[in-house]
C-alpha cells in the first residue's frame, strides 16, 4: 500500500491550498492517518529540541512539575539507558510541555502544526501535548492502541487530529510510527489494562490484522492521525536517542485545557525559561 502523503508546505506559505487540504482530509478519512514530508527546517526543530531538553532537566528539579515527567527505568542495562537528557533511564516522557514552556507555542513548528490543523479541521485548538524520548537501544515499545481508548469521548473524524513530530530522522529500527489503515472506521477495540515499566497503568490493543504500515521520516516530516486510528511505535534499537513531540488539536481544545488547569491537572510554567535562538548550532 502506498503511504498517503501531503504536498510540502513551504516556509513562506503556511496556509495550504484547497487541493492540499482536500487531499489530506481524504487520506485521513480513508486511512485514518497521513504523512507530511519536509514541513519544517532543521534549525526550527533544533530550537524545539533544545527547549524540550531544558524542560526535562528543569521539571526534574521542581516538585510541582516533577509529576508531569514519566520515567521508565533502564533496569540492568549495561549502558545505563538514555544518554544526554535523562541519563540512567530507558525512556522519558513529559506531559503538557507547552504549559511548562509557553515559548513552545511561539515556535515555527507549533505554529505550522496549528495552521495545518485549522486548515484540515476548522476551528480547532491545542488540547494536549507530550514528549517521548526513547534512549539508544531502548527496551520500551509503544504498544498498539487507539488514543480514544484513554478518553471519555470518542469524537468525530477528522475533527480531532494528533500530530507526531520526530526531532531527528526516524526509521522502523529507531521506533517510527506504524498504523493500520482504515482501523479508524471500525468499532473501538478492547484495550486490556497493563502496568508499564514506569509503574503507571496503561492499555494495549491486539489488532486482528498484521498489515501495519511503518512510516519512516526524514527530519522535517510528521504524521497525522485520528483518535481512533490503531497505531504503535517500536522500541528504539538504534544507537542514538529517538525524540518525538506529540500535539493534539480538537474543537474547544483551549477550553478543555482551562478546565484541567482549574482542576490542577495542567502544570504552571517553569520559571526562568529563556529565549532560544532558532539559528543556533544544534547540540552534538
Amino acid at each position: 500500500m502506498v503511504l498517503p502523503s501531503l504536498p510540502r508546505v513551504s516556509d513562506t506559505a503556511l496556509y495550504p491550498d484547497a487541493a492540499t487540504v482536500a487531499a489530506t482530509v481524504g487520506a485521513l478519512r480513508r486511512d485514518g492517518f497521513a504523512v507530511v514530508e519536509g514541513l519544517f527546517a532543521r534549525a526550527d526543530l533544533c530550537a524545539v529540541e533544545r527547549m524540550l531538553d531544558d524542560a526535562f532537566e528543569a521539571a526534574a528539579q521542581i516538585p510541582a512539575a516533577r509529576r508531569f515527567v514519566v520515567r521508565y527505568p533502564a533496569g540492568d542495562r549495561a549502558d545505563g539507558g538514555a544518554d544526554g537528557v535523562g541519563t540512567g533511564w530507558d525512556q522519558l516522557e513529559l506531559n503538557h510541555a507547552t504549559a511548562l514552556v509557553p515559548a513552545l507555542l511561539e515556535t515555527k513548528v507549533f505554529q505550522g502544526c496549528a495552521t495545518l490543523a485549522r486548515a484540515l479541521a476548522g476551528p480547532v485548538t491545542r488540547s494536549f501535548d507530550h514528549v517521548i524520548y526513547k534512549g539508544p537501544r531502548n527496551r520500551t515499545p509503544t504498544p498498539w492502541h487507539q488514543d480514544a481508548a484513554f478518553k471519555l469521548w470518542r469524537g468525530s473524524q477528522p475533527r480531532q487530529l494528533h500530530f507526531w513530530i520526530p526531532l531527528q530522522d526516524v526509521t522502523q529500527e529507531s521506533g517510527c510510527m506504524e498504523f493500520i489503515a482504515g482501523s479508524h472506521r471500525a468499532p473501538l477495540l478492547h484495550h486490556r489494562r497493563m502496568l508499564r515499566s514506569s509503574g503507571l497503568p496503561g492499555r494495549e490493543a491486539s489488532p486482528d490484522t498484521p498489515d501495519s504500515i511503518p512510516c519512516p521520516l526524514a527530519l522535517g516530516g510528521l504524521t497525522i492521525h485520528t483518535p481512533t486510528t490503531l497505531h504503535c511505535a517500536g522500541a528504539n534499537a538504534s544507537t542514538v536517542p529517538r525524540k518525538a513531540w506529540i500535539l493534539q488539536f480538537a474543537p474547544w481544545g483551549n477550553a478543555r485545557l482551562a478546565v484541567k488547569r482549574l482542576a490542577g491537572a495542567v502544570p504552571r510554567p517553569l520559571p526562568q525559561q529563556g529565549t532560544v535562538n532558532p539559528h543556533a548550532a544544534p547540540r552534538p
